[in-house]
């Protein structure tokens, strides 16, 4: 007569301390990875050519261009921002981007609701256009 053995289901079966250690080092690993990667793909972006076009007493075109060195498609958001020579905000917007990999792109964003009108040009002293994080 053949005697039926059956696992017991309420026995615990351990995970072993070689398998849990190589779990948390890959875990760790892991992280570094995503970490570095987060890290390299702002240097991959290369904003120039910034200037100011059409400025009113109430809006301004900014226009620049943005390279991307990365192998990959990047959407990144850009902070645009002109100040007085004095340093005083005049305005700033967040924007989003999407740059195809390995190319350079040309934008043209305008800037409204100034925090106080301009009386002329001349008080515009630098723009800013950077990756927002």
């Amino acid at each position: 007569m053949a005697v039926d053995r059956r696992i017991d289901i309420k026995r615990k079966w351990p995970i072993p301390a070689n398998i849990k250690m190589i779990l948390m080092l890959l875990v760790i690993f892991g992280l570094l990875l995503s970490k570095c990667w987060h890290d390299n793909k702002a240097s991959n972006i290369l904003i120039t050519e910034i200037k100011i076009n059409n400025v009113t007493k109430v809006s301004a075109e900014v226009s620049f261009v943005v390279a991307n060195r990365a192998s990959v498609e990047l959407t990144k958001t850009l902070k645009i921002g002109i100040y007085t020579k004095s340093g005083e905000l005049i305005a700033d917007k967040l924007t989003n981007v999407t740059i195809p990999k390995k190319s350079h792109k040309n934008f043209l964003k305008i800037l409204q609701k100034f925090n106080f009108p301009l009386e002329d040009s001349t008080q515009i002293g630098e723009i800013i256009v950077e990756v927002y994080k």
